[in-house]
């Protein structure tokens, strides 16, 4: 199998299952509306992930305070500007099978 992507408006969403490359493997970028966030990782697996958000007008991807190593759902309260995805960087993927996403409220 390969990592896969899938989502919409409102929830984007990532399977890792092998290695990612040099520039790691995340969902695509989703903006909250009501100022929340919901993350969620899910599996049997390995390895590391992270939360990575960018203000408007940025081009490089921040990471969030923390990294996660363990199945974990989080609300994440965002009254800023802010773009947020969540994935595997690079050298995090050590076996399994990842599943990651990100949630908002409807538009």
């Amino acid at each position: 199998m390969a990592n896969t992507k899938s989502g919409s408006k409102i929830s984007k969403k990532a399977a890792i299952d092998t290695a990612p490359g040099a520039g790691g493997y995340f969902t695509d970028e989703l903006k909250p509306k009501h100022g929340r966030l919901t993350m969620f990782i899910t599996g049997t697996w390995g390895g590391t992930v992270t939360l990575q958000f960018k203000t408007s007008g940025e081009t490089v991807w921040t990471d969030y305070d923390t990294t996660y190593s363990a199945n974990t759902r989080q609300i994440i309260e965002d009254d800023t500007d802010c773009a947020w995805r969540i994935g595997v960087a690079s050298g995090g993927y050590t076996s399994g099978i990842i599943s990651v996403g990100i949630e908002t409220a409807q538009y």
